[in-house]
């Protein structure tokens, strides 16, 4: 099993309250996780990431989005099941009450996180809870709310940057995207200075697609310029046919659910300059940033061509440990397997506490599940992030 770069702990060490989070959050995947694997029950006490897709609402389009891109299954010409719908914010801090003592990281993405309801009072709950909380966003409302931000001392803001504004905007699908991505993070960077805060960590989220793969570098040095804690560069997340219908013969006789998700990550990436990139790549690795660069999952430079034109390689990554330390919910309240892919639903935060979903007969048989497989994954593993990244 390969870990995430070290490189990606560096901001944090500055920070001895997201230190010891980051340091809990390792032991209980790597040590406490791998213990409760070996039991072979399936039950999991090493729950840390609490993962909320918070809504479905968003107002991008992005192309590699499994969700509104092309074939997402969100889109309405499309005929997979949607995933959407609204939790109150009071039963999301019912949740917060009930899991607090397990000091859990909070992540929360969409969707568009900005443009739930209750984000800000939640958010809020949550550092009043002396939780981790983590936001991904493209960036709407940011400059709206970045003052309570700020001054809540929200730990986490991890904003998409895909490249300078024209490429930017195209790989969003929304003119003036950059503009208002811009805006928002740098009223924040201006309101930690003037209030001495070192809160919220900036991070920018850079996801390499057809689109801008070719502006790798003029990307970074945009990015750059918004002074962030650490640039994160994925080379994407995606699946091929072949690998999506072999996992969906396993799922089906494991656990009686036909997956669909994978359907809206099917991409084909064999017509990139795969040199071009390595180049860039190398360049991007190799220059003297002032702020860290790293890149998801951590990959040598000739493997990038294997990464995207054989998704059944898994390049060394195996044992998936993900479901024995990470709970996922989905806007309707479902809890599931994976948040990229929420095929099998194990219960409903609604109708049922967290902690009872997380430990169920449903749950449990899934993990069971995964552990049997060859290497200990399943076949859509092989590009996501669940496994390859964090």
């Amino acid at each position: 099993m390969k870990k995430f770069p070290v490189s990606l702990a560096k901001p944090f060490m500055k920070r001895p309250f997201l230190m010891g989070k980051l340091l809990r959050g390792s032991k209980r995947k790597y040590f406490n996780a791998k213990l409760d694997k070996m039991k072979g029950t399936g039950e999991s006490s090493a729950l840390w990431l609490i993962s909320m897709r918070i809504t479905d609402k968003c107002n991008h389009r992005c192309k590699v989005c499994g969700q509104y891109g092309e074939g997402g299954y969100n889109r309405e010409d499309t005929d997979l099941p949607a995933v959407k719908g609204n939790v109150p914010v009071e039963r999301y801090k019912e949740m917060i009450d009930n899991i607090e003592h397990l000091k859990p990281h909070i992540y929360i993405t969409g969707g568009e996180p900005f443009l739930y309801d209750g984000l800000m009072e939640f958010g809020n709950y949550v550092k009043e809870k002396g939780l981790s909380l983590q936001v991904v966003t493209n960036g709407v409302k940011l400059e709206e709310k970045a003052e309570e931000i700020v001054e809540n001392e929200w730990d986490m803001i991890c904003v998409s940057v895909d490249g300078p504004e024209e490429v930017h905007d195209e790989c969003r699908g929304v003119e003036g995207a950059f503009k208002t991505m811009k805006e928002g993070v740098e009223k924040i960077q201006r309101l930690k200075e003037e209030k001495g805060k070192e809160k919220p960590m900036i991070f920018t989220l850079t996801t390499l697609s057809s689109t801008n793969y070719d502006h790798l570098l003029d990307t970074v040095e945009v990015a750059q310029g918004f002074d962030p804690d650490t640039l994160v560069i994925y080379y994407s997340w995606f699946t091929s046919q072949e690998v999506g219908e072999k996992h969906s013969e396993i799922i089906k006789e494991e656990m009686g659910v036909e997956p669909f998700a994978w359907k809206s990550y099917v991409r084909d990436h064999s017509g990139a300059d795969f040199d071009a990139l390595k180049d860039a790549v190398e360049e991007v690795k190799t220059r003297d940033w002032d702020n860290p660069v790293v890149f998801v999952p951590n990959i040598k430079q000739e493997e990038i061509e294997t990464y995207y034109k054989d998704p059944t390689d898994f390049l060394g990554w195996d044992n998936c440990l993900t479901p024995w330390v990470e709970a996922n919910i989905m806007p309707n309240g479902d809890v599931v397997n994976c948040r990229d892919f929420p095929d099998i639903v194990m219960g409903n935060m609604m109708q049922d506490d967290l902690l009872d979903i997380y430990n169920n007969e449903k749950f449990k048989k899934f993990r069971k599940a995964l552990a049997k497989q060859p290497d200990g994954v399943f076949p859509i593993c092989s590009r996501c992030c669940g496994l390859m990244g964090f």
